[in-house]
């Protein structure tokens, strides 16, 4: 069961990651339906999500968070915030729903109440966000969430034995807040 909630929305919350939760993230991280949108080429033992938790844990430069229906007790995804630069504002954002959760607007909301910590807690000024061109439902969460798109990197990832367009996202802080206010998302922690 997750810590306690960082983070709260009307569908989800966003929880740390505790020791407890490393299997949920090592199984799902290693499901092909999650590995294929994460453009992660290599499977993960139960040691190597160990380790990349404590790893997380140490380092400021990034947030990893558990996403939680708020009627259950048990995760159904993650959401980070990496690569954060607090001397130029920016961070790059991923998440994933485990694959019996998917189509319920979690990552929507998770992804939402990320940004709300990012711009409003963290001060950051840019935020961006990749999806390989095929992963149509990120891409979905991301546009409907009123990420601008910057283009398209050719041939950036290799999955599943062939390599795949990226397509790059951005959103400033400014365009966040009007983004928010228009999905009638408050952003109360």
């Amino acid at each position: 069961m997750p810590g306690p909630a960082f983070r709260r929305g009307e569908t989800v919350a966003l929880h740390p990651i505790n020791e407890e939760d490393i299997d949920f993230l090592h199984e799902n991280r290693n499901d092909p339906e999650v590995r294929w949108g994460l453009t992660t080429a290599f499977p993960q033992t139960r040691e190597q999500a160990e380790k990349r938790h404590e790893q997380h844990a140490e380092d400021d430069s990034g947030v990893g968070l558990l996403i939680v229906p708020t009627d259950a007790d048990d995760p159904v995804g993650n959401v980070v915030g990496f690569d954060i630069d607090p001397a130029h504002g920016t961070a790059e954002l991923a998440a994933w729903v485990a694959p019996e959760a998917q189509g319920e607007g979690y990552a929507t909301e998770g992804t939402a109440l990320m940004m709300d910590y990012l711009f409003a807690e963290r001060r950051l000024h840019t935020v961006v966000a990749r999806a390989i061109v095929q992963n149509e439902a990120s891409r979905a969460v991301l546009e409907g969430l009123g990420f601008q798109q910057e283009g398209i990197q050719p041939a950036e990832k290799y999955v599943d034995g062939e390599h795949v367009d990226v397509v790059r996202y951005s959103m400033l802080a400014r365009e966040w807040d009007g983004a928010a206010a228009a999905l009638g998302h408050g952003g109360e922690a």
